[in-house]
């Protein structure tokens, strides 16, 4: 498998890089509705409180990937990231530029495999698991507020009328607070509310795993590090090794000498014997 020091510094992971390409889809499904509010007027005016959200996550995705690119000319003018840019601005024609985003993604997605992508995102689930968080919680509350504004809006006793009170009641819901300021009325209203719980519920089950994971989970050392450590380590044994050598070509030495000595003792010895009347 590919190591995580092969991808190039364009590649910001599987669970970002999935995170910003599931996000600027939604961005494009968002602005149809903006410039063709016949589709449905509700939606669009959910929309329109929404993108500017989406927007500003996209603004902090420029600027990460400009401040982090190895050339930034070359992240401006071939990573696409001038239509970055461009699909910040507050005009909704200007977040079409969003598909080249979109589509750079799927070249990236291309190039490395699938294969490979999984398995760095098995290797950084926690990540991943986040960011998906992320990304469904912003639209299970887009979406919800809009079905209860459908639902809600023509209901004589209502009291969620607008787009802001449908999202903030989407808002409290899923994050099982539930204030009880807004509540749906209608059969309808009630049924999409019983289901944003429900997931509300598991969405922050999963992010206070993954909290959990993060503050208990023992600290990862970073590859270099781990390099320089087993570096050192080779260092030190590679010592131990030649000293362990030095000391036994001395014993050896010290051995060769002793019986130098013992022989010429003897020598010695016999020589004396012989003087001897």
């Amino acid at each position: 498998m590919k190591d995580e020091s092969e991808y190039p510094v364009e590649f910001k992971g599987s669970g970002y890089e999935g995170f910003i390409l599931l996000l600027s889809v939604l961005s494009i499904l968002n602005i149809i509705f903006i410039i063709f509010p016949g589709l449905s007027l509700n939606a669009a005016r959910v929309v329109l409180i929404v993108d500017p959200v989406l927007s500003f996550i996209f603004l902090l995705d420029f600027l990460f990937r400009l401040l982090t690119a190895e050339s930034k000319v070359q992240y401006f003018l071939r990573n696409v990231g001038w239509a970055d840019l461009l699909s910040v601005a507050p005009v909704p024609g200007m977040k079409f530029f969003r598909l080249f985003r979109i589509v750079h993604d799927v070249r990236l997605i291309r190039t490395f495999g699938t294969e490979r992508l999984r398995y760095e995102f098995s290797e950084r689930r926690a990540e991943g698991a986040l960011f998906s968080v992320f990304f469904l919680i912003i639209l299970l509350i887009e979406v919800s507020a809009v079905l209860v504004l459908d639902a809600e809006g023509t209901a004589p006793d209502a009291n969620i009328r607008t787009a802001g009170d449908a999202l903030w009641w989407a808002y409290v819901t899923i994050a099982t607070v539930g204030y009880g300021d807004e509540y749906p009325v209608t059969a309808q209203g009630r049924i999409v509310g019983v289901i944003l719980m429900t997931a509300g519920i598991s969405v922050f089950g999963t992010l206070a795993g993954f909290l959990s994971n993060k503050l208990t989970a023992p600290r990862r050392m970073p590859a270099e590090k781990i390099t320089s450590v087993q570096g050192k380590e080779q260092g030190t044994a590679n010592e131990l090794r030649e000293m362990l050598a030095r000391q036994e070509e001395m014993y050896r030495e010290i051995v060769t000498r002793l019986e130098k000595i013992e022989q010429a003792l003897e020598i010695g010895k016999g020589e004396e014997n012989e003087r001897l009347p």
